[in-house]
């Protein structure tokens, strides 16, 4: 089919022959195939036969936009996955309509690319949208497809549950149809979602269920290779390879489970497999790790950083637990602790891409509007064509026609209706969220504030308020620059909100002033409670910058007791006037409002008992 079509497509352009747009939309799904074998030919082949579609007359925007969504499948196996997205979202506007066929295949393919850019809202939408479309046009194997994609996307995210019932529903459809393929892919995810079971049974200290758990790793893995080993699915073996070999590590093997991750790592390697190659050498390093082979596994970790991805931010999370719990076992706690410290960096990043996700999806809900009054217009032109065609013989197929254009278009809006309230929902908490530090914002605290006063007007006990703002933090931006100050913000953050109770809320009030809310606490526990933190804050150097700079940061607090029937600006402000009082006698220190009573400031000098909780 390659040499045939590109003759073709040659013959076309000297005007000779014609190919159709059948015969492109095939050599598309050849192209894409390519990425189990060799996904850079399979990017350069569908390149040179996009360049000579786009010179086609008449023009063929379904073969093109298949061909670029081929290109797309190649450049998500390289890890160019900003690149795929592009090339998915450009193939999709370029379709339109489609067939639900080509809009499964589309949807389907930017849905996987974007959950390796951790993507999530998004990607779920697109792949409701290619789930949908595969079940109007009852195709049994792309709907498994998708199936399976959605359940990768839940055990991305933790919901092992639902993935589970997906790769369900996935290996039914595939088995129904003796998709082999397709049977084996869904084993390795079902695979991937005991796995992290077994981790969770870990955390929760049933061993016995974590054995059970990496059994069954090991098992659908097992019977997952020897499927593409009979299929020659080289990417297919590696990642079972790597599975089989995760699963003997946890199960207290090793060395057995090297041989089966180095096995994966060249394989990928071969492949030019990105994420897989990340994935073998995160796993060759645990392995390294547990045979007491600490340096190799420190040397592999080295190798790692510097293959991922800028913005890959879990996956720069588990290279730091791995440094951590390294560091721990060779005796080095300085470096564990700076492992630690990247690692809470890193979760903090995250959170600030799940906030550029959001406004993702908000985009995503303005471009379904979009499309939504594009359908009823397409809708409307209909109706109007089937008018005057009544006129004219052939007025009963092509009424049916319509009406099945309209039934898909239908359900396609009707779909993404339902996905935009999935979106709603994440925008609802982006816009409760600080950006920097992932505490709640203004907003929020003011609305948790309002609630309390209620429950206070109802007869409920009382809440204290206590205002925190960082000393001379203007200095440490104009010595070390804004990042710097950003780190220091995410890290107080962190500090503080490990040490407060369950029941309290802390916000980040605006720039570096921190607000919080102690419900159900009086005057003397609110001091008692904001000196604790004080203390937790100050104890140890922020380190900052690619040299670890170590900085020292104080707070100073102004706390307030809310009084029943009066307002909570006041109570507010009561907070922020004695921060300002603290300021003014040197920093440091806790300092209480006039209205709380007679408690007396402060002193860091004095010891302050710490209250439980």
């Amino acid at each position: 089919m390659r040499v045939l079509l590109g003759c073709v497509l040659a013959a076309a352009s000297a005007g000779a022959v014609a190919a159709t747009c059948a015969d492109i939309e095939a050599e598309a799904l050849v192209v894409a195939e390519a990425r189990d074998s060799d996904p850079a030919q399979g990017v350069a082949r569908g390149q040179a036969l996009l360049a000579d579609v786009q010179a086609m007359s008449p023009p063929c925007p379904a073969g093109e936009a298949m061909l670029l969504g081929g290109i797309a499948s190649n450049l998500h196996i390289l890890g160019r996955n900003h690149d795929a997205v592009r090339d998915y979202r450009q193939a999709i506007a370029m379709l339109g309509s489609g067939t639900p066929a080509q809009l499964a295949f589309l949807h389907r393919g930017l849905s996987v690319a974007l959950v390796e850019l951790e993507s999530y809202g998004p990607a779920l939408e697109h792949a409701l949208v290619a789930l949908e479309a595969s079940d109007v046009a009852a195709d049994t194997i792309g709907s498994a497809k998708t199936a399976g994609n959605i359940g990768n996307l839940y055990n991305s995210i933790g919901e092992l549950d639902l993935a589970r019932d997906y790769h369900g529903r996935s290996l039914a459809g595939f088995e129904a149809t003796g998709f082999k393929p397709g049977i084996a892919g869904t084993l390795v995810n079902l695979g991937s979602v005991a796995a992290k079971a077994g981790l969770k049974a870990l955390e929760a200290n049933d061993t016995d269920r974590a054995r059970e758990q990496h059994l069954l790793l090991r098992g659908y893995n097992e019977r997952a290779r020897g499927i593409f080993a009979e299929l020659g699915n080289l990417r297919g073996v590696a990642y079972a390879d790597s599975n089989i070999g995760l699963a003997l590590d946890r199960l207290g093997q090793p060395k057995a489970a090297l041989s089966h991750h180095t096995a994966s790592l060249a394989a990928r390697r071969k492949l030019g497999d990105l994420y897989g190659t990340i994935n073998s050498l995160l796993s060759i390093a645990s392995a390294q790790a547990h045979s007491g082979r600490g340096d190799a596994a420190a040397t592999t970790l080295d190798e790692v950083e510097a293959l991922i991805p800028e913005d890959a931010f879990n996956l720069k999370k588990e290279v730091a637990a791995q440094r951590v719990l390294l560091g721990e076992a060779r005796g080095d706690f300085r470096a564990a602790l700076a492992a630690q410290r990247e690692f809470s960096r890193l979760a903090a990043l995250a959170a600030d891409a799940d906030q550029r996700s959001a406004i993702a999806a908000l985009q995503d809900r303005f471009d379904s509007t979009q499309a939504a009054r594009e359908i009823e217009s397409l809708r409307n032109d209909a109706e109007l064509s089937a008018l005057q065609l009544r006129r004219q013989r052939q007025v009963s197929q092509l009424g049916i026609l319509a009406a099945v254009l309209a039934t898909g278009l239908l359900l396609l809006l009707w779909s993404r209706l339902r996905i935009g309230i999935s979106s709603s929902r994440q925008l609802s908490v982006a816009a409760r969220t600080d950006y920097l530090t992932a505490l709640p914002n203004r907003r929020h605290l003011l609305e948790l504030m309002q609630l309390e006063v209620h429950r206070v007007e109802r007869g409920g006990s009382t809440f204290c308020l206590v205002m925190a703002d960082l000393d001379d933090f203007k200095a440490i931006n104009d010595r070390h620059g804004h990042d710097a100050g950003d780190a220091v913000l995410r890290e107080v953050a962190r500090r503080l909100r490990d040490a407060v109770r369950k029941q309290d809320s802390i916000a980040r009030w605006g720039g570096e002033e921190f607000l919080l809310l102690l419900p159900d606490s009086r005057a003397a526990g609110a001091a008692s409670l904001a000196d604790k933190l004080r203390q937790r804050v100050s104890a140890e150097p922020i380190l900052v910058g690619p040299q670890d700079t170590p900085v020292s940061i104080t707070l100073t607090m102004g706390y307030s007791e809310y009084r029943p029937g009066t307002l909570l600006d006041a109570c507010i402000k009561a907070a922020d006037t004695a921060l300002f009082e603290g300021k003014r006698k040197g920093k440091d220190r806790v300092m209480a409002s006039p209205a709380s009573g007679k408690d007396p400031d402060i002193d860091p000098a004095l010891p302050v008992a710490e209250t439980a909780g």
